[in-house]
């Protein structure tokens, strides 16, 4: 089973090739962003892959934008998502935008294993950590009666990481007008009204790695 694997910590990409290759499953390409990632897909055939959530160092995006990116120009190809994300409205829509399985980064990397071999039968896999958070809470739950798009959901996940409204906007191909308007709805919503409340409130929620 051929397998791309990206990650922004070298350590990270180190421990998920050594857990793979002592398996089946071959690795035939490393990207440290989404970049990487996708001149990777573009240029070497694989079965799979890998891919941590956030990685802000490319310039065509992480998240869920990279979710979408995979997804639209490789339909069929399995995707494992790793993350510490722990918020279930957040890993909700990582499933909804094409992440057959999610693995959280804090279990055994055998879990990656796992993952990718249930992928290949055609079955999702999610972590037990991260299943037991989805079951406990629902998606209405994880924001009281607030319900964020997936779109202010990924405004806030990269405000709170430390981009401007600007590098939003040129980040996820918006206007900065609409990013305003999307960070603006979600704070109205959630009932905040200062940044720093905003950048409290994500961490506590576990909308952010």
């Amino acid at each position: 089973m051929r397998t791309i694997i990206a990650d922004d910590h070298p350590v990270v990409l180190m421990g998920l090739r050594a857990a793979l290759e002592t398996t089946d499953i071959k690795v035939v390409g490393e990207a440290a962003n989404g970049d990487q990632l996708l001149e990777l897909l573009a240029t070497r055939p694989c079965d799979a892959v890998v891919t941590d959530f956030s990685m802000p160092d490319g310039s065509n995006g992480d998240g869920l934008l990279l979710l979408d990116a995979i997804r639209r120009k490789y339909p069929r190809l399995p995707i494992i998502v790793l993350t510490m994300v722990s918020n279930v409205a957040v890993l909700q829509t990582m499933r909804f935008r094409g992440a057959n399985c999610l693995c959280d980064k804090r279990s055994p990397l055998r879990e990656v294993v796992t993952a990718l071999r249930n992928a290949a039968a055609g079955r999702g896999f999610i972590s037990e950590t991260i299943r037991r958070e989805i079951e406990k809470t629902s998606v209405v739950d994880t924001f009281g009666d607030a319900r964020l798009s997936s779109r202010e959901i990924e405004v806030v996940r990269l405000y709170v990481g430390g981009m401007s409204i600007t590098q939003i906007a040129d980040r996820l191909s918006r206007s900065v007008k609409t990013v305003s308007r999307q960070k603006r709805d979600a704070m109205r919503k959630l009932g905040i009204d200062h940044d720093s409340r905003l950048s409290e409130y994500a961490r506590e929620q576990g909308m952010s790695s």
